[in-house]
């Protein structure tokens, strides 16, 4: 009988899905992008998650199989050990804040006739911040696999970060920020998530002038590559925003690179020439995954596949 996995790689805009089998590759067809519904109620989301997952469940083509487990990678604040959701202020998943969504959502599942029959025995949810699952993921098939030491940053509605030595996350060192995250740490005249995400995008934008003309990034992004030079000069300011945000860490981490993710590597022509000259300074790589996504994807595969062993232990 064959075994798959269920992987959600959740943002404030979209949920991208897919079907992961046995040897952790995307099962054809399963693919899927949802929208996140971020905004909506507490019944709204919970009833959503339960029905991306019969939605994924039913494009298994497979006559027999079970599923092994469920996977997120969640933005943070979250208790991922616990599965329950501290994330507020930020116009995104608020009505679910202190909600444990591990246990609604095992409840929720279990009430579903046609799914509870599809759980393995060992059936597990799990949960991990998505930003360290991106890093695994670029360890095990993307660009960090490269390096022994990187640091590997999702860029989109916030700044994700997570610091890798030798396939292994770093979080409780002193020569990197705590829990390996760069969101809350101070820069400039805030923190890191108010710069480095949408909003220090658009910012930029009101700054130059832009936001009259156009309604969000991707637009800014789309007047730059068509040549318009006030555009073009938002992206390479966030780019040297980027680069002066990654010097304290660059001079404690010492990385050998720095894998960037998230919605911004789709203009990744405009800004990474800024990062560059940013940290001119410093011997290290800039590299642009190839699929965030499919990374996180990859990421809950060893996470559900390490606690699979450790049970067995």
């Amino acid at each position: 009988m064959r075994k798959y996995a269920i992987v959600f790689d959740v943002g404030g805009l979209f949920i991208k899905a897919g079907v992961l089998d046995e040897r952790g590759r995307i099962v054809p067809g399963t693919y899927m992008i949802y929208p996140s519904r971020s905004k909506e109620s507490k019944e709204e989301l919970l009833g959503h998650f339960v029905d991306l997952v019969k939605q994924q469940t039913n494009r298994i083509l497979a006559k027999a199989f079970r599923i092994e487990g469920i996977g997120y990678a969640f933005p943070g604040p979250f208790d991922y050990d616990r599965g329950i959701s501290y994330i507020r202020d930020v116009d995104k998943f608020e009505a679910i804040y202190g909600v444990n969504l591990h246990d609604e959502l095992t409840h929720r599942l279990a009430q579903e006739g046609a799914f509870a029959g599809k759980r393995a025995p060992d059936f597990r949810i799990v949960f991990e911040n998505d930003a360290n699952l991106f890093a695994l993921g670029e360890y095990e098939v993307g660009k960090a696999s490269r390096y022994a030491k990187s640091i590997c940053l999702t860029i989109g509605t916030g700044a994700g970060s997570a610091f890798l030595e030798r396939g292994r996350l770093v979080k409780n060192r002193s020569d990197v920020p705590e829990n390996g995250w760069i969101y809350n740490q101070p820069f400039r005249d805030s923190v890191v998530d108010d710069y480095i995400s949408k909003r220090g995008i658009f910012r930029l934008m009101q700054q130059a002038g832009l936001d009259a003309d156009v309604s969000d990034v991707k637009s800014a992004a789309d007047l730059a590559k068509a040549g318009d030079e006030r555009a073009a000069a938002v992206f390479r300011r966030f780019g040297g925003m980027i680069g002066e945000m990654l010097l304290p860490f660059l001079r404690s981490f010492r990385p050998e690179a720095v894998v960037i993710g998230g919605q911004i590597v789709k203009s990744q022509e405009l800004f990474l020439d800024s990062v560059r000259e940013a940290v001119r300074d410093f011997p290290v790589a800039l590299e642009v995954s190839d699929e965030t996504s499919l990374s996180a994807f990859a990421g809950v595969s060893r996470l559900l596949r390490e606690q699979k062993n450790a049970i067995r232990k």
